[in-house]
Order: C-alpha cells, then structure tokens, then sequence
C-alpha cells in the first residue's frame, strides 16, 4: 500500500497521533504532517477514492516553472558580430540593459555558439601546398609604444596565410 493512503487511513480510520503514525510507516514526523497538510490542502478525505497515481499526483501536483527568460536575437547577433569592433561581450551587455532578469553571459555564449553550430553554411576548398597565399589587412589599426621617444602610435597589421598549412605571417606597418 502506498505510504500516503497508509499515513491518511491510520489518521482518519484509527485515529493515531502524528508520532505513532511515523514510527508505523517507518519515515519522519514531518513527513506525516506534509502528507496531512497536502490532503487537506487537496480537499482529500477518507475513505479515498483515487488510484495511488491520482492521488501521488494530486498531492504532489507538477511544480509550476518559473517565467522563461527572455531568449536573446541570435539572428541579430549573429549579424552584429560580423561588424568591426563588437564582440559578444558588448552584445551581451546590450541584451541585460534590455532584459534585466536576462540570462547570464555564459549562457549566452553557449547559445549563440549552438546557433552558430547549427546553421554552419561551409565551402569546403582544397588547398595545394605552396600554391597560393591568403592576405587582408587586419581591421581596425593597433598601437604600439616607440621605444626611442616613448610615445603611443598607431599601425596597420597586414596579415598573409598559406591555407595549405595554415602558416601566418603579420607585419605592422607605421601609420
């Protein structure tokens, strides 16, 4: 027999005390309250006619969720960050001023990479050794401090891979 309809009957049929019933069904004084107030609670009485799964579910009914975060724009997301200049982090401090109560930026980390996981468009290109050379220039220019004089300058990075085995080469040129 179930120990809920065991602990209900020896309240209501025998009539025992919350001590007795406890060391009967051989669990906590506590527990025998809990089972007692959710009953009540439910509006159960005996003699009880429900199944043990009606009435395990109608004492422990299913716990309500907590409100759903609000879930970031990945499409935006994954528009802004081909921008110069922004990075998830900034994404992310965008999305908290918005949503406050917003998840936090490990998570979303994970799902802007789980987006981008699942929408992976690729090319593949096979790539012979010594054949050709990838070069760009790399974006926004970088500073350095000039040794001589001390002071903070600016350069551009020229950037050249061999694709074949990913060999990089970067030079940064004065401004």
């Amino acid at each position: 027999m179930l120990k809920a309809r065991e602990i209900l009957r020896l309240k209501h049929e025998v009539g025992l005390s919350l001590r007795d019933i406890a060391r009967i069904c051989s669990c906590g004084k506590s527990t025998v309250a809990g089972v007692l107030e959710r009953a009540e609670k439910a509006g159960i009485s005996w003699p009880i006619e429900l199944s043990d799964m009606q009435l395990m579910s109608t004492l422990y009914p299913p716990a309500i969720s907590k409100v759903s975060l609000p879930e970031p724009d990945l499409e935006y997301i994954f528009g802004e960050m081909k921008k110069k200049g922004v990075t998830l982090m900034l994404l992310w401090e965008e999305y908290k001023e918005q949503h406050p109560d917003g998840i936090m930026y490990a998570q979303f980390c994970d799902r802007y990479k789980n987006f981008k996981k699942s929408n992976r468009i690729s090319m593949p290109k096979e790539h012979k050794a010594g054949e050709e050379m990838e070069v760009d220039w790399a974006g926004q220019t970088i500073a350095y401090v000039d040794q001589e004089r001390g002071e903070i300058k600016s350069a551009y990075l020229f950037v050249a891979v061999l694709p074949a085995s990913s060999y990089p080469f970067a030079y940064a040129y004065e401004r």
